[in-house]
């Protein structure tokens, strides 16, 4: 990681001498750690007490990501084996390293999205082998307009045209390379996978929804892990990432990465927003797709513990404003295309 020479100089080092539990389900714990020798393994509790491995980690490993990121207990326990080094972060010093603008904030951020999106992969090739449940995911908009400024909802409007996708559209199809991130405005979407040689509709995104957001951080991979598609139609803010238009017949608003990323390298504090704002969504996205799988039961435990008094009025207020920002950028969307 390019961030690297900064982490040695800011954080604590350890080195273990047994192995240690170094981030436990349930607990908000107080630091971020990287791996520079060693390795980890990682689990999480189900609803009937069972412990389910959901894998391991070597040199460069992120964990105890989420817990700082979200502000919540941790969703999985964390071993690391005994002589394993450590680079340790509390959460006091990387909230610091954001507050000051620092440029290497950005690129962490960059790298725990990146961390997070393989993460997701890995979960949606064996999470859907436990049963659902009802439990319903905070918008993703919510999440990333929380973070961003008023300058910064108005900065992605000006960066494309709104389109429209029309009824029996694909946004995305399994298996292919995705170019665009999209933020449905309106209409529902379904989302499908193969399996057993035939679709399977496991979710489906609606006004509020950003699709596409892992390809930002795996240009190039394997391709979407899911089809998308619409009966109803949609209406999305669809921001370009390779600079081409590959789906045809959709209304979006489509933003050139080379624009995207010329613009966020000359500006760290919103280079630091916005991969905040995405890593915190896949963030999420990680941890609710555990607990609609009953997975992350001490988890929810806790959470469920807390009492109203202790609910952070700081979270539902970035929340309100949000969902203020993203009506206004409907509103101007519906202005400019009238």
């Amino acid at each position: 990681m390019k961030q690297i020479p900064w982490l040695r100089a800011n954080a604590h080092s350890l080195v273990l001498g047994d192995e240690a539990c170094i981030v436990r389900e349930g607990e908000l714990g107080g630091a971020v750690f990287v791996v520079e020798r060693g390795q980890l393994r990682i689990a999480t509790k189900a609803v009937d007490g069972g412990s389910v491995p959901l894998g391991e980690g070597g040199v460069g490993s992120i964990v105890g990501e989420m817990s700082w990121l979200e502000a919540r207990p941790a969703v999985a326990s964390v071993w690391a084996a005994a002589g394993s080094h450590l680079l340790r972060l509390s959460h006091a010093s990387l909230d610091d390293l954001r507050r000051d603008g620092h440029p290497v904030a950005a690129l962490l951020y960059q790298a725990i999205g990146s961390k997070l999106s393989l993460q997701i992969q890995n979960q949606n090739a064996w999470v859907h082998r436990f049963p659902g449940s009802q439990h319903e995911p905070l918008r993703k908009v919510l999440v990333l307009f929380a973070d961003l400024n008023e300058q910064d909802v108005d900065w992605l409007r000006n960066l494309g045209q709104l389109q429209r996708l029309p009824p029996g559209g694909v946004l995305i199809d399994e298996g292919q390379q995705v170019s665009d991130l999209s933020l449905v405005l309106a209409g529902d979407a379904r989302v499908q996978v193969h399996s057993q040689g035939q679709l399977r509709v496991v979710g489906s995104s609606r006004r509020g929804e950003l699709l596409g957001e892992m390809s930002l951080f795996n240009r190039g991979g394997h391709g979407a892990s899911a089809r998308v598609d619409t009966l109803d139609g949609l209406e999305l803010l669809n921001i370009n990432i390779d600079g081409v238009d590959t789906l045809d017949g959709l209304e979006l608003l489509n933003i050139n990465i080379d624009a995207l990323l010329a613009a966020l390298a000359g500006d760290p504090a919103r280079a630091s927003r916005f991969w905040r704002a995405l890593a915190r969504m896949l963030s999420q996205r990680s941890r609710d797709q555990l607990l609609e799988r009953g997975l992350a039961a001490t988890s929810r435990q806790a959470e469920a513990q807390r009492d109203d008094e202790e609910i952070d009025l700081g979270q539902l207020t970035g929340i309100s404003t949000a969902g203020s920002r993203f009506d206004w950028l409907c509103r101007q969307l519906q202005n400019q295309e009238g």
